[in-house]
């Protein structure tokens, strides 16, 4: 009776032993699927910034070259001015504009540097609201 009993209790922990390696398995395959994802999402994130800073790069580039040919044009208008007054009104009008044109090109790569902050930060946001959902279930269970 007390060999029937003990092999009764050693194939109950066999079993038990054999589906906690098996729970430990999916787990841990879990696991490293929820990291491949993440990885994933970094990657797509290094992705839309390094793209989102070439653009950036450009238009700063854009803009560094309007400004030469802007003050180009300014240094002429000034030199063909023939009196004063004429010099202290284009100069005035120089002024003006390129507060007017600092203000919007500044606000336009603010903008941009906004957005590319939004866009490279969505996937691992995904990624951070994936963790909480699996944290809150596992939590609830």
């Amino acid at each position: 009776m007390t060999t029937r009993k003990n092999t009764a209790t050693a194939a109950k922990q066999a079993d038990a032993a054999v589906k906690a390696g098996a729970d430990a398995f999916q787990g841990y395959e879990e696991v490293v699927a929820f990291a491949k994802d993440t990885v994933e999402a970094v990657m797509e994130s290094s992705t839309i910034l390094a793209k989102g800073v070439q653009e950036f790069n450009k238009v700063w580039f854009d803009l560094a070259q309007a400004s030469v040919e802007q003050n180009v044009a300014a240094t002429k208008a000034l030199l063909g001015c023939k009196s004063v007054k004429e010099l202290a009104e284009v100069q005035s009008g120089l002024v003006a504009k390129n507060y007017d044109v600092l203000v919007a090109d500044s606000r336009k790569l603010s903008d941009m540097s906004v957005k590319l902050a939004e866009e490279a930060a969505k996937p691992v946001n995904a990624r951070v609201n994936a963790a909480m959902d699996r944290l809150s279930k596992s939590v609830a269970v």
